[in-house]
Order: structure tokens, then sequence, then C-alpha cells
């Protein structure tokens, strides 16, 4: 698996489409997922939505990522959002992927961050 590294609001994050390729989904069954538990899920805390100038500049600085042009708004997961997913699929795939991502991706090592 390799991930485009995304940062925003100082954390590392990933796109919808991201995560569902992460854990062997379709991107359909992750918004899905989200709709059919978006009361567990908060704002800040497990995803970041981006809408307006703050996605422009986004689509602007990743346009490497293949962001539709059209779409209004955008949802980044966090590593706690991730986790929510990976506990509502409940696939093992989603399980081991998400150990990965916890492992390799969230994990920010301080080699990183003294560069």
């Amino acid at each position: 698996m390799n991930l485009s590294i995304i940062e925003q609001n100082n954390q590392r994050v990933l796109t919808t489409a991201q995560l569902a390729e992460s854990y062997g989904a379709e991107e359909k069954l992750v918004q899905q997922n989200f709709n059919n538990n978006k009361k567990r899920y908060k704002e800040g805390k497990h995803f970041i939505l981006l809408q307006g100038e703050d996605l422009r500049t986004f689509k602007r600085d990743f346009e490497n990522l293949g962001v539709a042009p059209n779409i209004n708004k955008l949802y980044l997961w966090t590593e706690k959002g991730a986790w929510l997913h990976a506990k509502s699929l409940n696939t093992d795939q989603a399980w081991d992927a998400y150990e990965m991502l916890v492992d390799e991706y969230y994990n920010v090592k301080q080699t990183q961050i003294d560069t």
C-alpha cells in the first residue's frame, strides 16, 4: 500500500478514497458507513470537512490525488476516524489495514519532524 501523505491541521489524514483502498472497500461503502453512523463521528476529532476556499486550496495543493474537480465538500479522516471505520466495516482486511496505518502512516517518526 503506497499512500500519499496528507497533513491537515497539523495531523496526518486520509481521503475517503485512500481509506477505502486501504480497507479493500468501495468508496461508496465507506460513505454509506459514515452516513449510517454519523452520530458517532465528531468533526475535528474523527474527520475534517473541507469546503469553500479550504477545499479549493486542498485541490490545488494535492492535485495528484485525483480529487474530482466538481465536488463541493471533502472529508479527511483522522486516525480516530479511520479506527471507527475499521470497527464499523469489521472485515479482516480493514483491521489489518488499520494496524498498518497506525504503525506506518499515522505514526510520524521523530526524525521526520526534525527534518
